[in-house]
């Protein structure tokens, strides 16, 4: 089979793709009984040994886009994008993996590219059917951005329901008791947040404020849409919650500002958290309190637990949280004393 690659040989042998590089290499590590079956079976099969001046790889990571395509268009210098793709690709590189993509759904197949050693699904908008492919490829794969209660699959995602706790503390020490819920994204993050809004409020016994999902309308995430969304409904009357958690600091800066079209002032008037810490949020008049995220730590979570599914193939999945914190500006004001909790 001309151009047959060192992972195909490996399959072929019944051995690594490792000791395949070791042997075609010249190097120590692997039997001469080993070393002699594969250099002939290389020669039998017409392995292209300028290959070998290329430098030296454990094997091939893909990245798998599933997160935002059939939701709504994500920029090119999305900050989600460059700096868990930037993460995970300088870790997975420095351990000796080459990485390619990320590949989109209508991109030729899986299995249709040359043979990966393992896969990235940037998945927060994937389906179960569209994991089930990757999973009857057989190949271990990690995914970044859904519950495990979605899919049984190796998983790495933010505590949301961790950064929603601590948001609504937050209010609850400033006073606040009616505390009102604003949702735009549909993915598993929005339905994470939303949740934990619902859980934390009936743990401390207290009733929800008003409620607005957006998820579901049309280019949500376009700042004129979204603002047009929130007068629409504020038109139908001012709400009485005297604070509101926003599930993106998006969302939450095109509230304040239909907020301040129709006389209340954020951080004066009623209160506002949104969720990201984007970097414009520090800039918003008042500056956003909101909970920050870590991409890059998202990133290197999931090349770590990839690299362990690689080397321990057959272990029950893992599901890993990375951490969020509160950070506090000026959106949120006292009105009163701290509510018990």
């Amino acid at each position: 089979m001309a151009g047959i690659s060192m992972r195909e040989l490996a399959d072929l042998l019944g051995v690594s793709t490792a000791s395949v590089s070791v042997a075609l290499r010249g190097k120590s590590g692997i039997s001469e009984e080993t070393r002699r079956r594969i250099l002939e079976e290389a020669h039998r099969q017409g392995y292209d040994m300028g290959r070998l001046s290329t430098p030296d790889s454990k094997g091939l990571i893909e990245i798998i886009d599933l997160t935002y395509r059939d939701c709504f268009h994500v920029p090119e210098d999305s900050l989600y994008y460059n700096q868990f793709l930037e993460s995970a690709s300088r870790e997975l590189t420095g351990r000796g993996y080459q990485v390619s993509g990320p590949f989109a759904p209508a991109d030729p197949g899986y299995l249709s590219r040359p043979p990966a050693d393992g896969g990235i699904v940037l998945g927060g908008a994937s389906t179960a059917e569209q994991l089930a492919q990757y999973q009857a490829a057989g190949l271990p794969f990690v995914v970044s951005g859904i519950s495990p209660e979605h899919f049984p699959a190796n998983i790495v995602s933010h505590d949301n329901h961790a950064g929603i706790r601590a948001a609504l503390l937050h209010l609850l020490s400033r006073g606040h008791s009616r505390i009102g819920y604003l949702r735009s994204l549909v993915m598993t993050a929005g339905e994470e947040r939303q949740r934990a809004w619902e859980c934390e409020l009936y743990r401390h016994g207290l009733a929800p404020g008003e409620f607005l999902d957006i998820s579901r309308e049309p280019s949500v995430l376009e700042p004129e849409n979204m603002l047009q969304y929130l007068h629409t409904w504020l038109e139908h009357g001012l709400p009485e919650a005297t604070a509101f958690l926003c599930d993106t600091d998006s969302l939450a800066a095109a509230f304040m500002r239909a907020m301040r079209d129709h006389g209340r002032i954020p951080g004066r008037d009623i209160s506002v958290i949104g969720f990201d810490d984007m970097p414009f949020s520090a800039f918003l008049e008042p500056p956003l309190t909101t909970v920050r995220t870590s991409e890059p730590e998202l990133g290197l979570a999931a090349a770590h637990l990839l690299l362990r599914c690689m080397e321990h193939p057959g272990q029950p999945c893992w599901h890993i949280r990375v951490g969020t914190s509160l950070i506090e500006r000026a959106s949120v004001c006292q009105i009163g004393p701290p509510q018990n909790w």
